[in-house]
């Protein structure tokens, strides 16, 4: 039922509403008041879809009662009523939000029901053109930024409310730290161009293995929502996979580009709501992140200890960094840690969940695939910087594990 509230000091002007039309049909409950002041206080604690209110009252006029529901910040439909032909009254009116006029010396029952209808259709009109459909990423981000996001002003079905809902998301905080010869050799000193060229980047590293959102925040800083979709993963294994990706990318970064970049990887967080405190604390994070020793910065309530051990983040950097080395072996990152082959293969496997050689030769397709996707490089040169003298054979490799080749990888991004 809509509510309307009707407004006028003379008791039979009111009745000629109330009683002359069968409200209850067309879905309309009426409620009166004598005064601005009866109808402020009703709006209130009610809430009211119409409100039919007479300009000239004693006390308060219907402009000055007009002008205190709009302080309030309620919108009902507004329809005013006179006695006589007051056209600088109505404009005033108009100017204030009334949106019909009714001439009570002349109106009838009829008069009085279609201008109520008029009105009632001309604020669904105006909300259905209020309310934006937009896509998820930009959902996300709205949450990100600590809106109040609201379903109905954005069109979110339940369905996808319950999604944003239920959904596990982990935020991460990436900032450039090293890009001022970068920015004026590559880019020509255009920071928009770097800006739009890292993001880049950083979207195919993501890959599509995980859901991620990335943000361009300025242009030495970007989050990356990353949702959790597999609900039987463990958490664990899900920062670990997200590190183990951005580790590849920076190591992409640093090597065609001589980029240094940070990051901070917030805990996974239930629902969407929870996106602001998770990129406050990505961002807390990647500030303490240091970019010679520990580039990428977890939060404390993640079970470091069990799933990523201090020597494991060393000894992950240190693999990055040389993928270009054709010696890199379990023993060479042993001895460069600081602990025995078997213990670093034992410790290995446990972190990663796979051996240390598979490990390696995905970071080398990852670290190929971005340099074919996001460089003018021939593939021989490329081979060369992954660690592989033979072209052919890292081109053989790559198709067998992702089941296309490299050429594939690019008709694809088109």
């Amino acid at each position: 039922m809509k509510v309307l509230l009707i407004v006028d000091d003379e008791a039979y002007a009111r009745q000629a509403v109330v009683n002359t039309i069968p409200w209850a049909e067309y879905g309309v409950e009426v409620h009166q008041a004598s005064s601005g002041k009866e109808a402020l206080e009703f709006m209130q604690k009610y809430t009211v879809d119409i409100l039919m209110t007479d300009i000239r009252m004693p006390s308060m006029t219907g402009l000055e009662l007009l002008e205190k529901v709009n302080q309030m910040g309620i919108s009902p439909a507004v329809i005013m009523l006179s006695s006589y032909n007051e056209f600088e009254l109505v404009r005033s009116a108009m100017q204030l939000g009334a949106e019909d006029y009714l001439f009570k010396p002349t109106m009838m029952p009829t008069d009085i029901l279609e201008s109520v209808q008029r009105v009632l259709e001309k604020k669904r009109e105006t909300k259905k053109k209020a309310v934006q459909t937009i896509s998820k990423k930009e959902i996300l981000e709205r949450f990100l930024q600590g809106e109040k996001v609201s379903s109905e002003r954005y069109g979110i079905s339940e369905e996808q409310w319950q999604e944003l809902e239920t959904t596990e998301y982990a935020v991460v905080n990436v900032r450039l730290t090293k890009y001022q010869d970068c920015l004026v050799r590559v880019f020509g000193d255009d920071l928009s161009l770097m800006q739009f060229s890292i993001g880049n980047v950083l979207e195919d590293v993501m890959g599509t293995e995980y859901e991620c959102f990335l943000y361009r925040i300025n242009y030495k800083e970007y989050a990356i929502i990353c949702c959790k979709t597999e609900i039987l993963e463990q958490n664990s294994c899900f920062i670990d996979g997200i590190y183990n990706k951005l580790n590849s990318g920076f190591t992409f970064l640093k090597l065609y580009y001589q980029i240094e970049v940070v990051a901070g990887i917030s805990n996974l967080a239930q629902g969407a709501e929870a996106l602001n405190r998770s990129y406050a604390l990505a961002v807390e994070l990647c500030a303490t992140a240091d970019s010679e020793v520990n580039k990428i910065r977890f939060s404390s309530a993640l079970d470091i200890s069990g799933s990523m051990k201090r020597e494991m983040v060393q000894a992950l950097n240190y693999i990055g960094e040389n993928l270009g080395n054709k010696e890199l072996s379990l023993q060479m990152v042993a001895e460069k840690i600081g602990v025995s082959k078997n213990y670093f293969s034992k410790i290995f496997k446990e972190s990663t969940g796979v051996k240390f050689v598979d490990y390696v030769t995905k970071q080398r397709m990852e670290q190929a695939r971005n340099l074919y996707l996001n460089s003018d490089l021939k593939i021989y040169e490329i081979a060369e910087l992954v660690g592989y003298s033979d072209w052919h054979y890292l081109y053989n490799l790559y198709k067998k594990i992702y089941g296309h080749s490299l050429s594939k990888e690019k008709e694809g991004k088109k």
